[in-house]
């Protein structure tokens, strides 16, 4: 009968080879995981993109030297409406005075007035009337009086105003502000307030 063969000596190879190959593992992974992190470190803070998106719009929209009665195509933004619209939000939250909060609200009034299909010029109110601050109720005067003939483009124009209305309230809502009187003023000439670029965002 032949004896038993020794094989401590191939069970310790395999143990040895085992571990070499997870320590090898280990350290790949633990090099890409740093590289990973390097390379995903921005090189230079930079503005952020939120301070960014503000100050770009509130510039487009002051240049439009339009009033808050104006409505304008959304393809015209600098940014995509709802990018615009997030970096508000954000920007009322991080907001630390009553001024800058102001500023976003200014901000939110102006950007309701960009809707889909307007066109390359402002669809302005034509109702060969002057226009007052209380445009909204004059609106749904015009439209539930029998005796007035609306044209289709007024008809139009008021139910564009009146989806305004409703984006606005909504995110006056979702952002527990309270409505107040169209702040989009007019004694500024239509321009939002130049501090929605300067409140501290992240």
């Amino acid at each position: 009968m032949t004896a038993f063969e020794d094989t401590t000596p191939f069970v310790l190879a395999l143990l040895i080879t085992f571990t070499a190959l997870v320590c090898v593992s280990m350290w790949n992974n633990y090099n890409s995981v740093s590289s990973e992190k390097q390379f995903s470190k921005p090189k230079n803070e930079g503005p952020s993109r939120t301070r960014e998106l503000l100050v770009r719009f509130t510039k487009f929209y002051n240049d439009l030297e339009g009033t808050s009665f104006h409505l304008y195509d959304t393809q015209l933004l600098p940014n995509p409406k709802q990018h615009i619209i997030h970096a508000l939000y954000v920007g009322y939250d991080e907001s630390e005075t009553d001024d800058d909060r102001k500023a976003i609200q200014l901000g939110l009034e102006a950007i309701v007035q960009f809707q889909d299909l307007i066109g390359e010029e402002p669809f302005k109110p034509n109702f060969n009337e002057e226009i007052d601050f209380n445009l909204n109720e004059k609106l749904e005067l015009l439209k539930n009086d029998d005796n007035i003939n609306l044209s289709e483009e007024q008809k139009k124009y008021i139910e564009l105003f009146k989806k305004r209305n409703f984006e606005l309230d909504f995110h006056f809502s979702h952002l527990k502000i309270e409505r107040e009187e169209e702040s989009v003023d007019e004694d500024k000439d239509g321009k939002v307030e130049e501090n929605v670029s300067h409140t501290n965002k992240n």
